[in-house]
């Protein structure tokens, strides 16, 4: 049961995109109506399941949580991510050769980075966790700690995180 909201926060990203293709289906095309409809679908999803898993975060490590758990669901959550993000950059780009999908450029910035910031919590609960285990010096937690919310060097900290970590 502890692993559902994680299982959820994996499964997001990917309902909403399924959940935009049907409102831009039904709105017959990609049209401001189907826009706005689109932005209340994700503020809905932003305070349901990302939200609360930003703050879950922080709760598995009273629940038992250890710092290599953490590493491990703030990798895998990344991971899985990636062809989100790159789906977003494609939209993007071709946003922006279109008039009225310039408008849309700004809301896929919000949303990728919205995105990345419930996996970052997994990596920054588990960064918290590692001066009291003497496992890490602090230049390479702080590091880590920024790198959590770069796109790009957050999945490089991050299997770097469960790599050096796992075993630990």
């Amino acid at each position: 049961m502890k692993k559902a909201p994680m299982i959820i926060l994996l499964l997001a990203p990917y309902i909403f995109l399924l959940i935009c293709i049907g409102i831009c289906a039904g709105e017959n095309g990609f049209t401001a109506d189907a826009i706005e409809k689109t932005g209340w679908t994700f503020l809905g999803m932003f305070l349901v399941i990302l939200l609360p898993n930003m703050i879950y975060a922080f709760v598995l490590k009273r629940v038992g949580y250890g710092y290599q758990k953490l590493f491990f669901w703030n990798m895998l959550i990344k991971l899985c991510n990636i062809p989100i993000y790159v789906l977003v950059f494609a939209v993007g780009i071709f946003a922006v050769s279109m008039i009225l999908g310039i408008m849309l450029v700004p809301f896929l910035a919000i949303f990728d980075y919205l995105l990345l910031l419930p996996s970052s919590m997994y990596g920054i609960s588990g960064l918290s966790d590692l001066p009291k285990a003497g496992k890490s010096s602090k230049a390479e937690i702080v590091i880590n700690g920024i790198c959590q919310f770069l796109f790009v060097f957050d999945v490089v900290s991050a299997v770097y995180l469960y790599i050096r970590f796992r075993k630990a």
